[in-house]
């Protein structure tokens, strides 16, 4: 396995330390650098092109959440691991299509665990997973098992072969994270482009969408009609 290059983003002196400490016990990664100031962190990525940002998610100016959306616009984009004293934002760091979710103090075993993972990704398009709220409990879906993405409110509903899950975050996030796999055919609706079965028509004439191993056929909007067709005549 070749040496991955990590950078550590945290504003509190103690925590890099113990991150660097760890990180160093584990020959595979290099510390390429280490970042107390959210407003420096994506030029230093631009310019030290780490493979994986291990980020903390409550600094001073621009919060970890905020710095995972502009990281995740960055060719070549670093993968994301969240590293945080607080369990509360996992549903949206994972909406982030975050790696992993650390919660400090960080063990190695866990911190291995999440590096692992470093070698399956190498793009936003290789996200292999969203987490989400299923009652009380968070779960993680393999996209493969997703067939849509539908918004309602302030909350996205995962529409996989588990059962219907919630989320953080939005269509739009979705939609440039994972616009390879999930086709927009409404404004509040995405659809797993691999299975799509048919567009039908409901008895008041409306188009809507059939789609592999689901009941729930999303309405078809006029502005997404063309692109969905055109969709299907190249399958």
């Amino acid at each position: 396995m070749a040496e991955r290059r990590i950078l550590i983003v945290d504003d509190e002196p103690p925590a890099i330390e113990r991150m660097t400490t760890l990180l160093g016990a584990l020959p595979a990664y290099w510390v390429v650098g280490c970042e107390s100031r959210s407003d420096r962190v994506i030029e230093r990525c631009r310019t030290l092109k780490p493979d994986a940002v291990l980020l903390d998610i409550e600094m001073p100016g621009l919060d970890g959440l905020e710095l995972a959306r502009q990281l995740n616009a960055l060719q070549p984009r670093p993968a994301v691991i969240f590293v945080t004293a607080y369990e509360d934002y996992a549903v949206e760091a994972f909406g982030l299509a975050a790696l992993d979710y650390l919660v400090k103090p960080v063990r190695m075993a866990r911190l291995r665990q999440a590096l692992d993972r470093i070698e399956n990704v190498d793009s936003p398009e290789n996200v292999q997973f969203v987490s989400a709220k299923i009652g009380d409990r968070l779960v993680r879906i393999e996209l493969d098992q997703v067939r849509a993405f539908v918004a309602e409110e302030k909350a996205v509903i995962v529409h996989s072969l588990q059962g219907l899950a919630m989320m953080d975050g939005s269509l739009k996030q979705i939609e440039q994270q994972m616009g390879d796999r999930f086709l927009r055919v409404h404004r509040n609706t995405l659809v797993s482009r691999m299975h799509i079965r048919a567009i039908g028509r409901t008895a008041g004439g409306a188009e809507h969408i059939e789609i592999d191993d689901l009941e729930f056929k999303p309405e078809v909007s006029r502005r997404n009609r063309s692109e969905l067709k055109r969709w299907l005549s190249q399958k």
